[in-house]
């Protein structure tokens, strides 16, 4: 009787423990499958995401939007310097306003009523450049080289903005010098290769 009472107790004990095991690889398993479909729908938002940049993309000459966008500054004084040939990228026109025009509203932002903000364009091998120097700076990290590293959020949340852009183009914006004179902004962005293909807007 007692034998058989223990076999019964040790049959259950093992019972329970194989649909605990049974269970846990049921909760697993539905723990995996909701992860899969949630990574093919991020994938399937990316792609998404990357056609529709792609619809919304054309080649850009940056001349006219420098001129445009350097206008938001105008408390400041402006020294535009653009080369005669075109600067084309390839990219969505709307963003790159976006980003252009609040480096301009941080220059105006951060730097003194009536100074000079220089803004140079040129083709550099396979990139265009674009560098914005507050002419009047002094010292060797003037404000308007603290764009990413701004105290305040509103500066801060523009700076990632403009870095995040920047990337989804393909180049990048960070703080640096140009020809020897103070810190300023530097952006890099890929060159348009195929010129002679079609004409530049």
């Amino acid at each position: 009787m007692y034998g058989s009472q223990l076999g019964l107790i040790i049959a259950t004990v093992i019972g329970l423990g194989l649909v605990g095991v049974l269970a846990l690889m049921g909760a697993l398993f539905f723990a995996n499958a909701r992860a899969a479909a949630h990574a093919r729908g991020l994938a399937q938002q990316a792609r998404t995401e990357l056609h529709q940049q792609l619809a919304d993309s054309r080649v850009q000459d940056l001349r006219p939007l420098l001129g445009a966008e350097s206008g938001d500054a105008t408390a400041l004084r402006l020294d535009v310097d653009l080369p005669a040939e075109a600067v084309p990228v390839f990219g969505i026109p709307s963003e790159l306003r976006e980003l252009l025009a609040k480096v301009a509203a941080h220059a105006a932002r951060v730097m003194a009523a009536g100074a000079t903000l220089q803004v140079r364009a040129r083709i550099e091998g396979t990139q265009a450049v674009i560098h914005w120097r507050d002419l009047n700076a002094e010292g060797e990290r003037p404000p308007l080289a603290r764009f990413f590293d701004a105290l305040d959020t509103a500066s801060l949340a523009s700076a990632r903005i403009c870095e995040r852009i920047a990337g989804r183009h393909g180049g990048r914006i960070y703080s640096a010098p140009d020809d020897g004179g103070v810190l300023g902004l530097t952006l890099r962005l890929p060159l348009y290769a195929p010129v002679a293909a079609g004409s530049v807007d």
